[in-house]
């Protein structure tokens, strides 16, 4: 499987996009490394994706009676506890507004990484099979990264705010949240930031509205995005590499400001990461182009098959604001299977962290 450099893939993509040639793109978390395949070259038996209904798999028939077991072991408060210190030291010393902690999380799963791509329900999905550079993982996201249309509208959809839908008054606790809120708005000004780098006019279509997401157990979601938008010059599929690229890591998954808080990330997983010690294509994009338009997601809602267990990435954005044991429990709150709606969920018993009396 070949592993193109950045500037490898910047050149691949300028040439399939100018000759519009479909491709699907992947890439890591600092987009170092991407795999490029044009469409017409990628086996399924290796790698299966469905971006926004764009895919190349057929759908199988999911059974009523289908049923998963799922249990998550959440590291300990203090291991978590300690990164977030790190993390909000440097914010209160102006080093970040804001900073994206993530961790893993061994889970148990009765059934394949592949067949959850096939039962699980998301904008974009991705499969990929272990090979000899990357371990196994599954990807089911929600977030949109960036979406450009045929006449060149970019726009960018940054998910910023979480909440147990089923809590009374979500909405009006989520929106009314004044950590929640700063740290959107600095999201949605680092993205308008980002694109002004590529785009000619850039401006915020929408602000703060809210999607639903449902989890495996029934339960739900909600999620806070906003769209902020911009129009490309008219040759953009010549420069399609330098364009994606130029926005890469994506501001949601990272912080603001971009350079310092990434050396700040790096640093403070090191205290949570217990297996596979980086990000790897966990909070990279997966995109395809079809000719014409391109289509991308981040990828969050994120499973890896490490030598010794399954483990579940997540996090969420940190501000001077934050609360560790609240940001803590969003992480875990996080960890789910948006299964399809005719599949059951079983009842097993989710193991409980035990907080820090400290």
């Amino acid at each position: 499987m070949k592993i193109y450099s950045k500037n490898e893939a910047k050149s691949l993509l300028n040439y399939l996009s100018s000759e519009r040639i479909p491709f699907l793109l992947l890439t890591d978390f600092l987009g170092e490394k991407s795999i490029i395949r044009p469409l017409n070259e990628i086996d399924s038996y290796n790698l299966k994706f469905d971006i926004n209904g764009k895919s190349n798999y057929e759908e199988v028939e999911i059974l009523n009676d289908f049923q998963i077991d799922f249990e998550k072991f959440p590291l300990p408060f203090h291991l978590y506890q300690k990164a977030f210190n790190l993390v909000k030291k440097n914010i209160l010393l102006g080093n970040s507004f804001l900073t994206n902690l993530t961790c893993e999380t061994p889970i148990d799963l009765n059934i394949s990484l592949e067949n959850v791509f096939k039962i699980s329900e998301a904008k974009y999905k991705i499969w990929l099979k272990e090979n000899e550079f990357f371990n196994e993982f599954v990807c089911f996201s929600p977030e949109i990264f960036v979406k450009i249309d045929k006449h060149g509208n970019i726009s960018s959809f940054p998910m910023k705010g979480t909440i147990d839908a089923n809590l009374l008054n979500a909405e009006e606790i989520l929106l009314n949240d004044k950590k929640e809120y700063y740290e959107h708005t600095t999201i949605v000004d680092l993205i308008r930031n980002d694109l002004s780098k590529v785009a000619e006019k850039v401006w915020v279509e929408k602000f703060r509205y809210l999607d639903k997401v449902k989890k495996q157990d029934e339960s739900e979601l909600l999620q806070v995005s906003s769209q902020i938008s911009g129009l490309l010059a008219r040759d953009w599929k010549e420069k399609l590499g330098e364009i994606i690229y130029e926005l890469l890591p994506a501001g949601s998954i990272s912080g603001a400001p971009k350079d310092k808080t990434i050396e700040l990330i790096n640093e403070a997983e090191k205290l949570t990461y217990f297996q596979t010690q980086n990000r790897g294509f966990y909070t990279g994009i997966c995109g395809v182009f079809d000719g014409e338009t391109f289509d991308s997601g981040v990828m969050i809602r994120f499973i890896e098959q490490t030598d010794e267990d399954k483990v579940f990435k997540s996090g969420g954005g940190i501000t001077s604001n934050s609360i560790a044991e609240n940001e803590f429990q969003e992480m875990i709150q996080k960890i789910y299977v948006p299964i399809i709606r005719n599949n059951k969920m079983s009842k097993s018993a989710t193991s409980q962290p035990v907080l820090s009396q400290s």
